[in-house]
């Protein structure tokens, strides 16, 4: 019997953001959920698809090595629903781009400027 060495390791990426209400607005609109913490705390952690992300009010801490972050997502919505529905949310998309790895993809911005760029989950 073969012994397993994956740890089951998650992402849950940290942001940091200048103003909370207005990210978790604009991950609410990409279908996350708040699960930890609210809108009048200095940090949640919202469920966005089997992803969870921090959001902290804080500044990064740059003697840390803290910094912003860059984030990809997958998604089983067409792209083109999903550019649809986030200009109906009044969200704007950036640009509608390929990558040479991932194929067509979603630029947005957060509140913060921080750039997501948003892939087709591809079919198996």
């Amino acid at each position: 019997m073969a012994t397993s060495t994956d740890p089951g390791l998650l992402l849950r990426p940290m942001l940091h953001v200048d103003d909370l209400a207005a990210s978790i607005a604009f991950y609410r609109h990409l279908g996350g959920e708040i699960i930890h913490g609210g809108e009048d705390t200095d940090w949640v952690l919202m469920q966005l698809g089997t992803t969870q992300i921090g959001l902290l009010t804080r500044p990064p801490d740059r003697d840390r090595g803290e910094d912003k972050v860059e984030l990809t997502f997958d998604a089983s919505m067409p792209l083109a629903e999903l550019e649809s529905q986030l200009h109906r949310a009044g969200v704007p998309v950036d640009e509608v781009g390929t990558d040479r790895d991932y194929g067509e993809q979603l630029h947005v911005r957060t509140p913060e400027g921080l750039l997501l760029k948003i892939s087709s989950r591809q079919a198996a």
